[in-house]
């Protein structure tokens, strides 16, 4: 009697990993952005540190995310949202906003509702595949935010990551 033993090991196919990071604060005496930096801590694996001051306490916050495919260029891909941040953070109600949310909450400080004040933090953050459950095509991808306080522009936050599902 032959006894063949045979492990099979299941990795996940997919890739996710940070390319570029932008900030860009658009009213000084409301925010200071006082870090937005990419930091390689292995050859496959990027985190992305933010750190800002909100000047003034914030009870009026809105979120506008979009998603770029880059095609000769980025171009608008699928996403196009604008979310009142205090009302979410009260009581999240959009699928994709509480996709966003889930991401970086494990590394974030935001885990009250408004008005915000202070330091808001995201240290150490780094794309998950066990999270990313959304079909995206293979590509690089860039997720613009502004943000708004009292309906006026404060801040812009742009991240570029790269998605590869390696099917074969």
């Amino acid at each position: 009697m032959l006894f063949l033993h045979c492990r099979v090991v299941f990795q996940d196919s997919t890739k996710i990993r940070w390319t570029n990071a932008k900030c860009i604060s658009l009213n000084q005496s409301w925010v200071r952005i006082n870090q937005c930096r990419l930091k390689a801590i292995k050859r496959d694996m990027t985190v992305f540190n933010f750190n800002a001051t909100f000047l003034h306490p914030t009870k009026d916050i809105e979120a506008r995310y979009r998603v770029f495919k880059r095609e000769n260029g980025y171009k608008p891909w699928l996403i196009n949202m604008k979310y009142d941040c205090c009302r979410f953070l009260r009581r999240p109600y959009d699928t994709f906003g509480i996709f966003i949310y889930k991401l970086y909450k494990d590394f974030s400080n935001i885990n009250h509702t408004c008005p915000l004040h202070g330091d808001i933090l995201i240290q150490g953050f780094y794309l998950r595949t066990d999270l990313f459950k959304l079909p995206m095509p293979t590509g690089d991808f860039l997720l613009s935010t502004y943000w708004y306080f009292y309906g006026k522009p404060q801040f812009e936050v742009n991240v570029s990551f790269e998605f590869i599902e390696n099917l074969i």
